[in-house]
């Protein structure tokens, strides 16, 4: 723990993210305890808290709002507005300071202002965030409870006679103490001091039985409170770290995704880095338009999903974003939810999963099959020449036997996907045909940052290898990424070798059925969003 007995030094050299500010207020205590009571329990418990999470301690605030100590003299109060503002500059200084949380410890009941202005503050979900603690919430109503049996125990009563002889027993004037009973057929309560200063409820100012006080109470009640409060105060900062967000995951609404999203989607993957144009998103929206949804807060687009469907075999998740800014508030799980639920009549689903997004797929019941590589290059070298052996653009007249091969290969049917990449990137489109049968084949895509050139899928790493290299010819001087199965050691060695470089990986993840396939026979596929 630090505090202002430290130096600029010291504090500079604490590494700790978490600052305490003690709140009191200035303000009479009848005639037995001093102006500082409050004072002095905001420090005390300030204290207890710094000290349990090693945090910086910032002095007391000895003025707090306590109009309704009016006509007591030495009673000093600030307007409420004052007050929040206050913790408005303080707010903004440590927060400045790299501080991501203030605890503020108030002792003061009237410092009614301070609720709001935290959760103003708050709710604007700022790096800071504030912890408001009234340490007289956390005493155990066992504690101290005579006064209580016999009524109200307001102001200068039991608990904080009993609190001040515990701690600070030379400030007390025992021979002072009043005896204040409140016996009135329809007594006063707290919120009558919006219509009558304390001087109504008593003329000395003490509203309880201070004469029920001892120091041993006073023990009793500073041990409750820090049995209490010093746990609560570690589950609020476990709670902020773990979902910082002011809204948790409330307002979020999941939606089908439109045309009108395709804008929003786009800049949620540029934020990811990923790769996908808008002829992508429209793609999905084409072919899935039932299985593609956007995530929205406050009528902001902040997460997307797509699942496309290949036949009733297996539906394929995709596209899973969510703004950095609405992370970990439950948005990623609630659009996968819905995703799940437009693919569910499909045996089998399906993604290439990022570790980022690894953790929630585990808890949703998928399986790992195996890793692939993402390998990139930003300027294509020009290629040595290879025999095209074999090798020839991809005609109306191939697509019968691509369509047999890639429904083995890959397990399920999605011709219409393949049609539409040659359609829309015919340079990259060619297959191996030897003894009048197709024997494999490549295409590709363009891309917002690279060429993805997928998917590739032969008998051999040899075919492999060809009809990649007949797809790069064109590509010379372009950025370029294939998505390689690691088992594919040689093709991917081929690739290192023209200067192609690990980017990332992912991990395919299947849930339902086991498909059949062979993906041995995969060299690339189209992509992570699409298989």
């Amino acid at each position: 723990m630090i505090d202002a007995t430290d130096t600029t030094h010291d504090w500079q050299m604490h590494s700790g993210e978490v600052c305490v500010l003690p709140i009191g207020s200035c303000e009479q205590h009848a005639h037995h305890l001093p102006l500082n009571t409050d004072i002095t329990g905001a420090d005390f418990f300030a204290c207890l808290i710094a000290d349990d999470l090693n945090a910086a301690l910032l002095p007391a605030i000895p003025f707090g709002t306590c109009m309704e100590h009016s006509g007591f003299r030495g009673s000093i109060s600030l307007r409420p507005e004052t007050l929040m503002q206050i913790i408005r500059d303080v707010a903004d200084e440590v927060e400045r300071q790299s501080f991501r949380v203030l605890i503020i410890v108030n002792a003061h009941g009237g410092n009614f202002s301070l609720a709001p202005v935290v959760r103003d503050i708050n709710r604007l979900d700022r790096a800071l965030k504030i912890l408001l603690v009234d340490w007289w919430e956390f005493l155990n109503p066992a504690v101290a409870a005579d006064s209580r049996n016999l009524g109200i125990d307001l102001h200068a009563g039991e608990m904080e006679t009993s609190f001040m002889l515990a701690l600070r027993p030379d400030s007390v004037r025992p021979d002072a103490i009043d005896r204040v009973a409140n016996a009135d057929a329809i007594p006063l309560n707290p919120r009558d001091l919006n219509t009558f200063g304390m001087g109504h409820f008593s003329a000395s100012g003490a509203v309880g039985h201070p004469s029920f006080a001892s120091a041993e109470k006073g023990e009793a009640i500073i041990n409750s409170v820090r049995e209490r409060m010093l746990p609560h105060v570690r589950d609020r900062l476990r709670r902020l770290s773990e979902q910082p967000k002011y809204a948790g995951s409330g307002g979020i609404a999941i939606r089908a995704m439109s045309t009108a999203d395709v804008a929003a989607g786009m800049e949620l993957k540029a934020l990811a880095g990923w790769n996908q144009t808008e002829d992508d998103w429209r793609l999905f929206l084409r072919e899935a338009p039932d299985g593609c949804f956007v995530a929205v807060r406050n009528g902001r687009v902040v997460g997307t999903a797509t699942a496309i469907r290949y036949g009733d075999e297996l539906a394929w998740i995709g596209m899973m974003l969510v703004h950095p800014d609405f992370r970990r508030m439950g948005i990623g799980r609630l659009l996968l939810e819905r995703a799940l639920d437009s693919g569910s009549a499909c045996r089998t689903i399906k993604l290439d999963a990022t570790p980022l997004g690894e953790e929630l797929y585990d808890k949703m019941e998928f399986a790992d099959e195996y890793s692939l590589h993402r390998l990139t290059h930003h300027c294509l070298p020009a290629l040595a020449a290879k025999s095209p052996h074999g090798i020839s653009p991809i005609g109306e007249e191939h697509w019968e036997s691509i369509a047999t091969l890639d429904k083995q290969v890959f397990g399920a049917d999605r011709v219409n996907l393949l049609k539409m990449l040659q359609t829309n990137d015919p340079s990259t489109a060619c297959c191996v045909v030897r003894e009048s049968r197709v024997r494999g084949f490549c295409l590709g895509r363009g891309g917002t940052n690279f060429h993805q050139v997928g998917p590739v899928v032969a008998g051999n790493a040899e075919d492999a290898i060809l009809l990649a290299h007949a797809a790069l010819r064109d590509l010379v001087g372009r950025a370029v990424v294939f998505d390689v199965p690691d088992a594919q050691s040689v093709f991917l060695q081929w690739l290192n070798s023209l200067g192609f470089v690990k980017q990332r990986s992912f991990i395919r993840m299947c849930r339902g059925d086991t498909m059949s396939g062979m993906p041995e026979q995969t060299f690339a596929i189209c992509g992570p969003e699409i298989g």
